[in-house]
Parts: C-alpha cells; structure tokens; sequence
C-alpha cells in the first residue's frame, strides 16, 4: 500500500520520514516560532512579528492559527493551527488538487507525535471531503483510504491494510453508488487505489511538502 503522504500527486503536509527513502524533516516545533529554522523544508520559516505574509491569531485559551501566503499574491497558502498551545502545529490546511486557492488538505496530528495520522482532501473543491486516508498504528504510512469516487458524498470504496504490512489486503466497494458495500476485494486487489500506484498522479503537489 502506498504511502498516501507522499508521492508525485500529494506530499506529506508535515514532511515526516518515509522508510520508502525519500527525504523529509521532521517537524519539531511551529515554524513561526523560529524565523531561521524551518522544520518543513517548505518555506514555512518565518517571522510572525515582521513578515506581513504571516498573521498569526492567538487565542485566550492559548491556542493559535497561523497563515502563511508564501508568494505573495495575497490569499493564504496554507493554515497551521496549534489547538493545544504547546508550539507544535496539529493541523495544517494546504492546497494540493488543480488550479486556484482553495485549502483543499487538512492534514491532522491526532496523537501530538508530530506526523500527521489523518488527512481529509476535498479533490473537486465542492466543500465536501471526498477522501480520508488513515494512519491507524501511527507509523508513519497510510493503512486505510476511504474514497467517495463520484462526489455524491458517500464512501464508493474502502480499501486496508489490516496487517500494516505495506500492502492493501482487502478492498470493499459499492459498485451501483447504492450507498452499500456490495464486493470485496481480498490480497492486494489489482484495481485498489494504493496498490502499489497513487490515485492522484498528476495533482498539484503541496507546495509545502519537504523536498
């Protein structure tokens, strides 16, 4: 199963180590906090207080957002939002599908170990998540993907890796978009998303992934 962080059509938000070699950062602390180091590898290593493409929003519980416009064309390239106050982003919007502005990934640390372990996309930017790719033993890799194919808000296909071994080894899909699960798939399916393959091949990367 591939790792749905990283690959030619979304990058990992957060840039955590991929065992499959390519190279990350790993991510240590709220860019904003520290102007000269930037635990992205993505520009995201800025000056809240001096640099006007950077707002940040702090609020009474302690918690933060911050946004970042990395090219200066006036609308936010990416939110990084820190809910607990520790100085450690949890979540992160960024663009990664087609043309235009939207924040269209949400990438969340649901574990605070500093990669993300559950990503929603919104791939037609209708509003509406339309995939959910899962990290369940907090590894580092995708291990389920849920995919809503047709856009009409219900999941079309299901596919896991319930051994964490890299590779789907079941697939359930609702073939007549009935909105019930009709067929599975067992043994890496050859017609699964992330067997072996990235379903968003020539997608935007995220411009904030680590190079």
């Amino acid at each position: 199963m591939s790792d749905g962080y990283d690959g030619t059509g979304h990058d990992d938000p957060y840039g955590h180590d991929d065992p499959h070699g390519h190279e990350h950062h790993d991510p240590s602390h709220d860019p904003s906090h520290d102007p000269h180091n930037d635990p992205y590898g993505s520009g995201h290593g800025h000056d809240t207080y001096h640099d006007p493409n950077v707002i940040q929003a702090q609020y009474s519980d302690n918690s933060t957002e911050t946004l970042i416009d990395t090219n200066h064309d006036g609308y936010a390239d990416a939110v990084d939002i820190d809910s607990d106050g520790d100085g450690h982003t949890d979540a992160e919007f960024t663009h990664s599908f087609g043309p235009g502005h939207q924040l269209d990934t949400l990438a969340v640390d649901t574990n605070h170990d500093g990669r993300p372990d559950l990503v929603e996309f919104d791939r037609n930017h209708d509003g509406h998540v339309d995939e959910v790719d899962l990290d369940r033993n907090h590894d580092g890799q995708v291990d389920e993907v849920i995919q809503d194919q047709n856009y009409d808000g219900r999941p079309d296909t299901v596919t896991v890796d319930a051994n964490f071994d890299g590779k789907a080894d079941y697939e359930a899909t609702d073939t007549n978009n009935d909105g019930h699960f009709d067929t599975v798939h067992y043994d890496e399916p050859a017609g699964a998303a992330h067997a072996g393959t990235d379903p968003h091949a020539g997608a935007q990367a995220n411009p904030y992934a680590a190079k």
